[in-house]
């Protein structure tokens, strides 16, 4: 249900995006840099594309290397906790400018599954390392509202880079192919030790402009239905039995 919940988050977000002018294209890379986050959840998914596909090796080659990017001090709704509740909140700075490791040849060899962090970038100027790209306001702000929904999505696992989580899911035996070739313990111990915990959503860092712009993404989002549930149900944490205990 939870793969559904997100293919649902990530589908009506790319619909609600359609309105907002873009300038980027496969081969444009500026952006992909080896600061992006993510779940669990959406680790899972790049492993499992990668072993479908027979990549195992080639995605241990890439996790070798210690990671050039700074741990990040606070998720994104932690973050966004302090900020409600006026406290002073520093997620650190991710800055590194290193080019993610899953591109070749400036493309991306996980694409259909890479993660909403990647999905949401765009820019309506074509940018470069010394012309940061230029999102409308609102855009930005419905891509961190995203980013919250998912990672309550997936609160209580792993939550960080996107190489350190894939790292660190690789001791579960589903993605034990990957663990093998890589066949370094101490990498994936490092990665699962630089990883933090994906938390619930404490509210959402809109102000009410954005806010009035994002209710029918939002609506969308929560009103699509899984089986016998709506995403909503399944963001609260009701089961089919749950919801249906309610009739």
């Amino acid at each position: 249900m939870k793969k559904a919940a997100y293919q649902t988050i990530i589908t009506e977000f790319e619909q609600w995006g359609n309105q907002y002018g873009r300038v980027c294209s496969m081969g444009c890379s500026t952006c992909c840099t080896e600061n992006v986050t993510m779940t669990a959840l959406e680790g899972e998914r790049i492993l499992a594309f990668v072993i479908d596909r027979g990549m195992e090796q080639w995605l241990a080659d890439r996790l070798r290397n210690p990671a050039r990017v700074e741990r990040s001090r606070m998720t994104t709704n932690e973050f966004a906790h302090a900020c409600i509740n006026h406290r002073e909140a520093d997620p650190g700075a991710n800055a590194s400018l290193a080019t993610c490791p899953l591109l070749e040849d400036d493309v991306c060899r996980i694409y259909p599954v890479r993660p909403f962090a990647c999905r949401c970038f765009i820019s309506t100027v074509r940018c470069s390392v010394v012309r940061p790209a230029q999102v409308d306001e609102h855009y930005l702000a419905a891509s961190t509202a995203m980013l919250q929904l998912i990672e309550h999505l997936g609160q209580k696992e792993y939550w960080g880079t996107m190489v350190d989580v894939l790292l660190a899911l690789l001791d579960i035996s589903a993605y034990r192919p990957v663990a093998e070739a890589l066949a370094d313990p101490s990498r994936i111990m490092q990665g699962r030790l630089r990883t933090m915990t994906a938390r619930p959503l404490p509210g959402f860092l809109v102000t009410e402009a954005e806010e009035s712009r994002l209710r029918p993404l939002l609506q969308a989002i929560f009103t699509t239905r899984v089986g016998d549930v709506t995403v909503e149900d399944i963001l609260n944490g009701k089961t089919n039995a749950a919801v249906s205990s309610r009739s």
